[in-house]
């Protein structure tokens, strides 16, 4: 994939940098000529204590005409002070993203909101003739619907038959092998490669606290080392219920589609104080950098450990650019399935379910078929 919101963020901070070096050219011809007075500078690296002050590099300044001392200071402390409001100005927007949308995202299917799917159509029923039966009973426990209920036991009933032959039509055989430089197959091929974008994944891990902040993991490619890590002010229970968002291309309209892979869990700060002071282990809940409110500002990010070059930057912004134009869509529907799990959880209380017996069949191949 391309990188058009890379280029963007480097265009952006390049004509920031532009600016602010614009603002202290016109400050110093504007100083310049308020005095009437020729100034040349050049930068010596390795002078880095001039007036007192520790830098990288300073300005040596030298006056074709005569000047106070005074007067030679505080014109060359005028030069570099915009530079250093300006550039100072600069660095928040770089650490914190709350800006206007730079992806064009959306969601391509629907989301899941807890309506159940329709059931699957029953087969046909089969006429079975019993040539002998077993039955033996079982104790079982089985694994509950939702993980905070209790699991499912009972005694149910576990039957062997033995059936004659009920003469069920075989499965169609298999589709033959073509060679590669079939015409058909090179068709298809060709046809594929033409339409087919494909899927890129994103591996992503949510950790939720107090459905107000988020603490991310983005990992392009599911591999380590290129990582991103943020703070994020989005609850992202939202981003479940749907796997595949879409992004357009910036630069030239591409469309790209990108599977979800989430890992996400969801804690609060009261527990995490109560398990301390149970434990005795101290207070360890997490730092989290001051970001604004979503209802104030919209969504908003801080990366506190990462490249900024890593394409999981790229993914970063996507997915924030995505709560913009369908947040609405996807805290809805995440309310609905939240609903819909407790009705059932409270239908499923009220009426514990039990397991089900069991019935196996056995039937030997009529031999006169052949088979």
């Amino acid at each position: 994939m391309s990188k058009p919101v890379s280029a963007l963020r480097e265009g952006k901070l390049a004509f920031q940098i532009l600016l602010a070096a614009f603002g202290c050219i016109l400050q110093f011809v504007n100083s310049s000529s308020v005095i009437r007075k020729k100034f040349l500078f050049t930068v010596l690296p390795e002078d880095r204590t001039s007036f007192g002050v520790e830098t990288a590099s300073t300005f040596h300044a030298k006056y074709i005409d005569s000047q106070t001392p005074t007067d030679k200071l505080t014109q060359i402390m005028k030069f570099p002070l915009v530079s250093f409001i300006l550039l100072a100005a600069l660095l928040p927007s770089q650490s914190q993203e709350t800006a206007v949308p730079q992806w064009d995202v959306e969601i391509p299917g629907p989301i899941t909101a807890g309506t159940p799917s329709e059931p699957a159509p029953k087969p046909e029923p089969i006429d079975f003739t019993v040539l002998s039966s077993r039955t033996t009973r079982m104790l079982v426990t089985e694994a509950p619907e939702m993980n905070d209920l209790p699991p499912v036991s009972g005694m149910i009933n576990v039957t062997v038959q033995v059936v004659e032959d009920p003469k069920l039509p075989d499965p169609p055989p298999p589709l033959p092998a073509m060679p590669p430089d079939d015409p058909a197959v090179v068709a298809r091929m060709a046809e594929l490669l033409e339409t087919y974008r494909g899927t890129d994944l994103v591996f992503l891990s949510a950790t939720v606290y107090d459905h107000n902040r988020t603490f991310l993991r983005i990992y392009p490619n599911g591999k380590v080392g290129n990582d991103v890590s943020a703070w994020s002010n989005l609850d992202f229970n939202h981003f479940s219920g749907f796997s595949t968002y879409r992004v357009k291309d910036a630069v030239d309209g591409t469309i790209y589609d990108f599977g979800l892979l989430m890992g996400i869990g969801n804690t609060n700060f009261q527990r995490m104080r109560e398990v301390a002071e149970r434990s005795g282990s101290g207070d360890m809940t997490p730092e989290i950098p001051e970001l604004p409110d979503f209802s104030a500002g919209g969504p908003a990010f801080i990366v506190v450990e990462g490249d900024a070059a890593s394409p999981a930057m790229d993914t970063l912004e996507q997915i924030h650019d995505l709560y913009r134009k369908e947040g609405p869509r996807m805290e809805q529907a995440y309310h609905a399935r939240e609903e819909a799990r407790a009705e059932r959880k409270a239908y499923l209380l009220a009426n514990s379910p039990k397991p089900e017996d069991i019935v196996i069949k056995f039937w030997e191949r009529d031999p006169a078929s052949g088979k």
